[in-house]
């Protein structure tokens, strides 16, 4: 017989497995009212290839794993060298607000989100604007090597005659 539990003072009969779970994925909206950023920013990080790190539905549809939401929150906080506590504290304030939302969501994909976390908007634009000026300047070039192939100047006239 197996000796009782010092918590509960019962003889415990069984085992308990711990099986790793699968965690939920968050859609574009749930993954921006979890991180406290506008629709339109967390889909602009996204197209950079910047933010989160970005997964699929089974479907196809990009999601979220919420793991992977809450690392970018951390490198986020210290970037901005913000304690742990600190990070806590500034997620507590707004959790009631974020989890009626994300339940909301659920039901209803057509809710109206909450304002962004100015925090989160500023601690991103800088991510924001590091991209974007590799995004540019890829777009650039691609544009003058098209505009380059599609000239009729004469010194291309000359080489390809």
């Amino acid at each position: 017989m197996t000796p009782p539990s010092h918590l509960s003072g019962h003889s415990s009969t069984g085992q308990v497995f711990h099986l790793p779970l699968r965690s939920r994925l968050l859609n574009v909206p749930e993954a921006a009212v979890y991180l406290g950023l506008s629709l339109r920013r967390l889909k602009t990080l996204a197209i950079l290839g910047a933010g989160p790190e970005r997964t699929h539905t089974p479907d196809g549809r990009p999601a979220y794993r919420r793991e992977d939401l809450e690392t970018y929150l951390s490198v986020l906080y210290e970037k901005a060298d913000i304690s742990g506590t600190e990070k806590v504290r500034r997620r507590a304030e707004r959790a009631n607000q974020r989890n009626a939302v994300l339940e909301h969501l659920q039901t209803d994909r057509r809710a109206d989100l909450p304002s962004p976390d100015p925090f989160m908007m500023m601690a991103t634009a800088g991510e924001m604007s590091h991209h974007m000026i590799f995004f540019v300047l890829k777009v650039m070039i691609i544009f003058g090597f098209i505009l380059l192939c599609i000239s009729p100047t004469p010194l291309l006239r000359t080489h390809f005659n």
